[in-house]
């Protein structure tokens, strides 16, 4: 058992621009944005796991109790990012729901602690297929099971201070996912990301750590994952050196990063019946 944790390239111009909005109407209204419509009838033609029922379903749920985050959500940030103050801990498969005891939408919304613990099963479900068709690019292994909280005794071997901005990125990976991500595993599903100019920020700061030297390259990280397979006491620093490679890549192309535990596109591409791009 356990979960492969990957490190994606991320556009997240493409997330904030078309997944997000269509993701708020869908809970706002009940209604499916053109191009998710046709995610779901090509889901329908594949026929499986059931999404091409299950998604239809929980659009006509939501016609019915429509909750407007737009409006009154101060739990989730404007690109769905968990903004709560409760502390997560993803490392032993915590799953978060709102406490408000004032949000006029509580009655309705999915994210309330009220909602039922599998109540967004379906909505998280659909988020991840989303992201992963339409906004994933090449990914590196990093490890079974872990999640960013991994690297933190190396950072602190090295010195970097608990108030550094790099592990507040290295949280942000973490955590960002802890409302519309986390799966209802022990460390499935998205965990978090970064906007463009934070991944540029992540690469800088962990290029100063004291970690393997490569070229910057998906086909160099494969070579030393070979070489790190049979000295897992390095691993640590050789994982946290493909972040930073795999950062270096996504910022000199304008795009983020994506940290997934399982997330699997080719498997998501298969259910909806759709190609990435």
């Amino acid at each position: 058992m356990g979960a492969d944790a990957e490190i994606f390239v991320f556009d997240y111009g493409r997330y904030r621009g078309e997944v997000v909005p269509a993701l708020v109407e869908l809970l706002r209204t009940g209604e499916v944005v053109p191009w998710l419509g046709e995610v779901f009838r090509s889901a329908a033609a594949m026929g499986g796991y059931g999404y091409g029922v299950l998604w239809p379903r929980l659009a006509a749920q939501l016609r019915v109790r429509p909750t407007d985050l737009a409006r009154y959500c101060t739990w989730l940030g404007r690109d769905l990012r968990y903004v709560g103050t409760e502390r997560v801990d993803r490392a032993v498969g915590e799953q978060l729901a709102c406490p408000s005891g004032t949000c006029p939408e509580r009655v309705r919304c999915r994210f309330h602690r009220d909602g039922g613990r599998h109540a967004v099963e379906e909505l998280n479900a659909l988020h991840e297929a989303l992201v992963a068709v339409c906004c994933l690019g090449p990914a590196q292994f990093l490890g079974r099971s872990i999640t960013p909280a991994y690297y933190l005794p190396l950072l602190a071997r090295q010195g970097v201070p608990d108030d550094d901005p790099l592990r507040g990125l290295l949280g942000a990976l973490a955590t960002r996912g802890a409302a519309w991500g986390y799966q209802f595993g022990r460390t499935e599903g998205i965990h978090g990301w970064l906007t463009s100019a934070e991944t540029a920020e992540l690469s800088a700061r962990l290029g100063r750590l004291d970690l393997p030297r490569y070229e910057p390259t998906f086909a160099a990280m494969a070579e030393w994952s070979k070489r790190a397979g049979s000295a897992q006491r390095e691993w640590r620093g050789v994982s946290l050196s493909f972040v930073r490679t795999v950062a270096t890549v996504a910022a000199g192309a304008g795009r983020g990063l994506l940290w997934g535990n399982d997330v699997c596109p080719d498997v998501w591409r298969d259910v909806c019946g759709l190609s990435s791009g």
